[in-house]
Formats: structure tokens, C-alpha cells, sequence
């Protein structure tokens, strides 16, 4: 715990340079990519959840002996299928935001022209 707060209090000051639109375009970049590969990660949790607990019980318990002898139940398979069904909408609702924004971004250039002229 005193770890954790240690970090905390060397990471406190550099959270508003890492948080901020230092370079925006590079910002909206890595948004966009971060909810396609949510939307992605979704589509295979939703599709094959089976697969994917197995994939990830296995990253997951790599210091253990006998990972590959656990078998999910079956309320946790429709839980991690529903777990990609969120991330699919927060991908897909992430996605559209960004596109907004740029329109919003793009028709506010366009009127700042017009004044100016």
C-alpha cells in the first residue's frame, strides 16, 4: 500500500502533461485506435467467449501449474459475452464522439473564417 501511494505522489505531476492535448492530433490518433481495438477485443469476447477465457486464463496464470485445468462456468461465459457486448457499444459510442468532435472542430474553423472575412 505504501508502494502504491509512493508512485501515486512521483506520478501526480506528470498526469496533467500525459492528460493533456499536448498534440491533438496525435491525441485523437490514439483514441481512435484505442476504440477500434476495444471494439475489436468486443467482438471476439461477444463471439467466442470460451476462447478468449481460455486465451486470457493463460496470460493470466502463467505462474501457475495447472492453468489450463480450469473450466469456466457457464454464467461466467454469458458474463464475459455480455462484458464484449458493453465493449462494442463504448468502442462504437467512443468512435462516434471523436467524429462529432472533428466535425464540430472542422464547421468552427469554417465559421471563424467567415467572420474574419
Amino acid at each position: 500500500m505504501v508502494s502504491i501511494k509512493r508512485a501515486l505522489t512521483v506520478l501526480e505531476p506528470l498526469l496533467p502533461v500525459m492528460m493533456s492535448n499536448m498534440c491533438p492530433s496525435m491525441g485523437s490518433k490514439c483514441r481512435t485506435f484505442g476504440y477500434a481495438w476495444l471494439i475489436l477485443n468486443g467482438i471476439l469476447y461477444a463471439i467466442a467467449p470460451r476462447v478468449m477465457l481460455k486465451l486470457s486464463s493463460k496470460m493470466f496464470m502463467m505462474g501457475f501449474k495447472n492453468a489450463d485445468e480450469l473450466e469456466p462456468r457457464e454464467w461466467y461465459q454469458d458474463a464475459t459475452r455480455a462484458t464484449g457486448v458493453g465493449m462494442i457499444a463504448t468502442g462504437l459510442a467512443g468512435l462516434a464522439f471523436e467524429r462529432g468532435d472533428e466535425d464540430s472542430q472542422a464547421d468552427a474553423g469554417a465559421d471563424e473564417a467567415g467572420t474574419a472575412a
